[in-house]
């Protein structure tokens, strides 16, 4: 499983490989995931998951970025792993794009391994302060990590740690303080 779901984010990245300990050339970061490339517009996005009802967004007072929230049930042609779609827009053009990934995907795969299995790709990762995996090329950041989610179990609301793989534009780390 773990296989299918990596060749769908991997699948359009050419081989790249890691760069060496001595070597000065930072490995570049694909600007793909989920079918859309950073700075695709928000037709773009409609088009590739067309709406089935309007998707809630809110606007991040830090960094200017719309986000759009993205689910299996408001979208035709969702990924089968992912539970949510995050779509991080700065005026029509796409500056993040954010999967967490299902209960079931999440238990088999945490965030240290598939950022071992991304490891093969771009490299080692560093960690930041927060525990996130991540590699950058000073144009883009690529991270790994667990998010909360809410979820009912019952009549009580509880949180679950799901994997979540984020592509966004490097500058919006500095201006979200991160």
């Amino acid at each position: 499983m773990l296989a299918v779901l990596l060749s769908a984010v991997l699948v359009s990245l050419p081989v790249v490989l890691p760069a060496a300990a001595d070597d000065e050339e930072p490995v570049v970061i694909q600007k793909y995931l989920a079918h859309l490339y950073l700075n695709d517009s928000l037709e773009t996005v409609k088009r590739i998951y067309p709406p089935t009802r309007e998707w809630p967004s809110y606007r991040e007072p830090k960094g200017g970025v719309t986000r759009i929230k993205v689910q299996g049930v408001s979208a035709k042609n969702f990924p089968q792993e992912v539970d949510l779609l995050w779509v991080g827009m700065r005026g029509d053009r796409v500056v993040e794009i954010q999967l967490v990934y299902s209960a079931a995907y999440s238990s088999e795969t945490t965030p240290d391994s598939l950022a071992q299995e991304l490891a093969l790709i771009y490299g080692e990762p560093k960690k930041s302060e927060t525990g996130k995996f991540y590699w950058s090329d000073g144009e883009r950041v690529l991270r790994v990590f667990y998010t909360d989610v809410p979820v009912l179990r019952g009549r009580r609301k509880v949180v679950e740690m799901r994997t979540t793989l984020q592509l966004l534009s490097a500058d919006l780390l500095h201006r979200k303080g991160e």
